[in-house]
């Protein structure tokens, strides 16, 4: 079995590592680096430390506060908890909620179906309302039926991308940047990022010419959505798409919203 406090200790320092960069003027600059991809492995027992998962219940670094939906008051549902960079042991806790027929707005910034909440020292956005109930609904993957619902925990582990990959990712970047400021260039059909879960560096939307997020935001991680079926660990309804997190820049707000073709 897996030691729980050599996990705790590994992934606490990797995403501790984190560097924050002075000179990052918005949400589509790199605010933290190194920019790390971000893989995920089922727990082995109950996670009970503050580490990154996707998952499981959320490890209270203060007083309890699920959020619910802004749509039916129902509690959203845990999707997993990242730690921030920097010395001190802080969580941002990533709730949404899932409604049986999709219908609920998660995808956007300030709407009241997700919430992106920060622990110790955090400020609950005026848009967020909850309950101070420390368990509720988690992610889950599909079972033997379409509707079956089977509980998941994963850890979340960070890894450097090689070489080609980080070749692919900055001709890619590039390509959005100079759609988001109306510059011509050719269309690279091999510039496709091949991960497009990661932390740090900067994020990559798949409509960047229709993304609008404040000034005031600095990009901290993105994940990739998935149905929980066919091989997938997860459910996570992003149509298709990635969701992306985002921080104020004194580190006690957060953001979350997603984006698809």
């Amino acid at each position: 079995m897996l030691n729980h406090r050599t996990v705790k200790e590994s992934t606490m320092a990797e995403w501790a590592a984190l560097r924050r960069s002075s000179s990052a003027a918005g949400p589509f600059d790199a605010w933290l680096a190194p920019r790390s991809e971000l893989t995920w492995r089922p727990a082995p027992e109950p996670v009970t430390g503050p580490v990154a998962k996707l998952g499981g219940q959320p490890v209270w670094l203060d007083e309890p506060f699920w959020p619910v939906s802004a749509t039916s008051g129902e509690p959203m549902t845990f999707a997993g908890q990242f730690p921030l960079p920097g010395p001190d042991v802080r969580l941002a806790y990533l709730f949404l909620t899932q409604d049986e027929e999709c219908l609920a707005e998660t995808f956007e910034f300030e709407g009241g179906e997700n919430a992106l909440l920060i622990q110790p020292g955090g400020r609950i956005p005026g848009f967020v309302t909850g309950i101070p109930r420390a368990t509720g609904p988690s992610l889950w993957r599909r079972g033997a039926k379409w509707t079956d619902r089977v509980p998941v925990e994963l850890l979340l582990d960070v890894r450097e991308p090689d070489a080609a990959a980080r070749v692919r990712f900055d001709r890619e970047i590039a390509g959005q940047d100079a759609v988001r400021t109306g510059v011509h260039r050719e269309e690279d059909d091999d510039a496709e990022a091949d991960c497009r879960s990661y932390v740090g560096g900067r994020p990559l939307f798949w409509q960047p010419w229709t993304t609008v997020v404040d000034s005031a935001w600095r990009f901290f991680f993105q994940l990739d959505g998935a149905e929980g079926a066919d091989g997938d660990d997860f459910a996570l309804n992003f149509g298709g798409g990635t969701g992306y997190a985002f921080l104020s820049e004194d580190g006690r707000e957060g953001r979350f919203f997603w984006d698809c073709v």
